[in-house]
């Protein structure tokens, strides 16, 4: 084994690919982490950091969507179709979302974001290498390959993480 592809009687066999996507489902979400650090909770909840959304509604939204994918993916692996998917207005998702998130503490908000990445850890640790190309719908309609959801994740993640960060320079 080396770099975590083995050759197999000519084959190349992927071994490690589960690893990878834990790895950078951890890097994301510990970056996300390290900018809103030591930051006062009321300005997370009240300062507008995206467009007209703070950093609570940012880490909400984040924390939905995970649950939403998570919800998917194990649908992709042969549970539950979850109800409400496909999700077609993906705004008014979004919006009725951080609503309904808008009176919730920060510490609440962040409390769940960071258990919807134990989540996908522990979904992650499930899984075998050949379920990662297992084939079935996101969460908003699109079909394709159960490693892609993962990815789609953590670019999420990453997406709203350098928002934060722009924001970050805009307070100073």
């Amino acid at each position: 084994m080396q770099s975590g592809v083995e050759e197999t009687m000519g084959e190349r066999v992927e071994g490690s690919e589960v690893q990878r996507l834990r790895a950078e489902v951890v890097r994301a979400h510990d970056r996300f982490t390290a900018l809103v650090a030591g930051i006062d909770p009321v300005v997370l909840e009240t300062n507008p950091a995206v467009g007209s959304w703070s950093v609570r509604d940012v880490t909400g939204h984040l924390a939905d969507w995970h649950r939403e994918m998570l919800d998917a993916a194990e649908h992709i692996l042969g549970g539950p179709k979850p109800r409400h998917h496909p999700i077609k207005h993906t705004q008014s998702f979004n919006t009725m979302s951080a609503a309904v998130r808008g009176t919730e503490p920060w510490e609440q908000v962040a409390a769940d974001l960071e258990a919807a990445r134990d989540r996908a850890l522990a979904f992650l640790d499930r899984l075998t290498p050949e379920q990662l190309g297992a084939i079935g719908p996101f969460p908003w309609g699109e079909v394709g390959r159960l490693h892609r959801l993962i990815e789609e994740m953590v670019e999420h993640v990453d997406e709203h993480a350098a928002q934060v960060e722009e924001w970050r320079l805009r307070l100073g």
